[in-house]
């Protein structure tokens, strides 16, 4: 695999697919990840490269563009995002990539290698990702056929999230009646905040389903992002070049 990428593009989506924040911890929430571990897809025919991250109830991808690339795609090969970011920062505007048995990186003055992972600890969950294109006139996942289409910026969702995130619990309540669309979180029915999300458009039949974690940042500013829902399923987030996934939150 040889890319010749921009810097600050790779860059900015290794960290977004790391996917750092806020997540639920028993009765309050802690700063965390999905996982220290992207795998990476080339599509020389394309000239992108696809980035996923996954754990056991979140999967996401970001596709950028490449500068260039060998001819030939190779298998899937996993790197460890904190060590590969500390090496780019350091580096010039492009960069060029080589990987093979380890990661070669140059700017033409400066060289780094770095080994590479053997294999990313939620390969499964990637697998559900890896091809996927959601059927807007139709739109599923697996066997879940979602019921109620939003579509809304991120800039709404990051301003419902740092309201939510009063509460501290990193649970987050999607609600949509088909008309309105509502983001919560609450510890008790008292202790709660509720706010009420623009759209753009908000198509389909009621539903309520829970999930935690950290979703808003995966989106850049100001970008058009839809949302599927149905009860107590999955939740898809899509934007233009990235996809997200997140398992609903089942209390126990």
């Amino acid at each position: 695999m040889i890319i010749r990428m921009n810097t600050k593009t790779l860059c900015d989506a290794l960290t977004d697919i790391q996917m750092k924040g806020k997540y639920h911890n028993g009765d309050t929430a802690k700063n965390s990840q999905v996982s220290d571990y992207a795998m990476l897809e080339l599509d020389s025919a394309a000239s992108s490269l696809t980035l996923y991250n996954a754990d056991n109830t979140t999967v996401c991808g970001i596709t950028i563009e490449t500068l260039s690339s060998g001819e030939q795609d190779v298998g899937l090969v996993t790197i460890e995002i904190d060590k590969t970011l500390k090496y780019l920062k350091t580096f010039d505007e492009n960069v060029l990539i080589e990987i093979g048995d380890y990661v070669k990186v140059s700017d033409g003055s400066k060289n780094a290698s770095l080994p590479l992972v053997v294999s990313h600890p939620s390969t499964a969950m990637i697998a559900r990702l890896q091809g996927y294109e959601i059927d807007e006139s139709n739109p599923m996942f697996g066997s879940v056929e979602f019921e109620t289409v939003i579509v809304t910026n991120s800039d709404n969702l990051t301003d419902a999230v740092k309201t939510c995130d009063v509460i501290n619990n990193a649970r987050y309540l999607f609600d949509s009646d088909g008309e309105q669309f509502t983001i919560s979180s609450r510890k008790s029915d008292i202790d709660k905040v509720d706010v009420v999300v623009p759209t753009t458009s908000n198509e389909g039949e009621s539903s309520t389903v829970e999930v935690t974690g950290q979703f808003h940042k995966f989106f850049p500013k100001n970008t058009e992002v839809k949302i599927f829902l149905k009860d107590e399923s999955p939740i898809v987030w899509k934007a233009e070049n990235r996809v997200l996934i997140k398992a609903p939150y089942i209390a126990r």
